[in-house]
């Protein structure tokens, strides 16, 4: 899953070429939709895709794989994937590059993703705060430059859901009714691990570790299922918007 991990997981690999395929439909984490513009423009999507296979396929993609091959990822010959929540979107660019790969949906509760990306929007408030303040004296200066990060989507509860509404929305009509999908719920995983973990394996023809599920299992925070349901603002939120939920299985 990569050399060059976060510590959620995700590439920076990967997660650099998805950040370049947003910018260059004018889109970003907070506003997928607007990737659906470059896809349908064809003669973009193209110069797009040639781009990102040569990254690919250059040295570059040691920074992923560890490994310095001919053809880069191309060349590897062992199982290999990322994770990156704006794989989603990108999809149909990353399926022309790969068609015959796999996909792994997980979805998660939109309540529990909008109090996530609220709580975290509230923590980097203070970091942009003081950019601005700094921007303002040097704007006397006629230094021009953004003060804050482009947009507050996740400033308030509800618009952090309506970002979840757009996302899901956008990912599922991506994927359609494509084979080679395995839709995954995040609190089946960790109210039915095993369960759950076997069904994956399976998918990816991994083959079962009993140490290894033992460990996955153990590494998992059963409470973070449904954890809006402690809370109870977030829960009184949930049912004011369970048309929006609903629309999404929940």
């Amino acid at each position: 899953m990569g050399k060059d991990l976060q510590t959620d997981h995700e590439s920076k690999f990967f997660i650099g070429l998805n950040k370049w395929i947003y910018a260059n439909a004018g889109a970003d984490w907070a506003r997928p939709e607007a990737l659906s513009e470059l896809i349908e423009f064809e003669p973009a999507r193209k110069e797009v895709e040639q781009y990102l296979k040569t990254r690919i396929s250059s040295r570059a993609s040691r920074k992923f794989s560890g490994k310095t091959l001919d053809k880069g990822l191309f060349d590897l010959n062992e199982p290999w994937g990322w994770k990156d929540p704006r794989n989603g979107p990108a999809l149909p660019i990353w399926l022309s590059i790969w068609p015959d790969m796999k996909i792994v949906h997980v979805l998660r509760h939109g309540v529990d993703v909008a109090a996530s990306l609220h709580t975290r929007s509230n923590r980097n408030w203070s970091g942009d705060l003081s950019r601005f303040e700094k921007w303002r004296k040097l704007s006397q200066l006629g230094r021009n430059r953004s003060p804050i990060r482009v947009g507050q989507r996740a400033a308030t509860l509800e618009n952090a859901l309506n970002f979840w509404a757009e996302q899901v929305k956008v990912e599922e009509s991506t994927i359609g009714n494509r084979e080679g999908v395995l839709k995954i719920r995040f609190e089946d995983i960790l109210t039915n691990p095993e369960s759950s973990i076997e069904n994956l394996l399976d998918f990816i023809s991994a083959p079962k570790n009993p140490t290894l599920m033992q460990e996955m299992k153990e590494s998992l925070d059963p409470s973070r299922a449904f954890s809006y349901k402690s809370d109870p603002k977030l829960l009184e939120f949930a049912e004011n918007n369970s048309t929006i939920l609903s629309q999404f299985g929940y």
